[in-house]
């Protein structure tokens, strides 16, 4: 894969598609606002979720505890039962 990838560096004649943008390009897919992240906090809003998504969110983590724990305990009754 590595040799074609070369053969076709080596091999292509036209130029690189960034060596044909214009001036300007960016600015109209550019992001709009300031980022938020740990490093620039300068953009956050709020960042906490509303009420519906907080009870979407603890209803799908109780779901998902207690389908685990109930195959955890399935699992160790059938391991017991075959081991007698």
């Amino acid at each position: 894969m590595l040799t074609l990838a070369a053969a076709h560096v080596i091999n292509d004649t036209s130029d690189p598609f960034y060596t044909t943008l214009q001036a300007g390009a960016y600015e109209k897919v550019k992001p709009k606002g300031k980022p938020c992240d740990a490093a620039n906090q300068d953009g956050c809003i709020g960042g906490h979720l509303n009420n519906a998504a907080t009870i979407a969110m603890a209803v799908s983590v109780v779901i998902v505890g207690v389908v685990v724990i109930g195959l955890s305990v399935y699992y160790l009754w059938r391991v017991r039962k075959n081991k007698y």
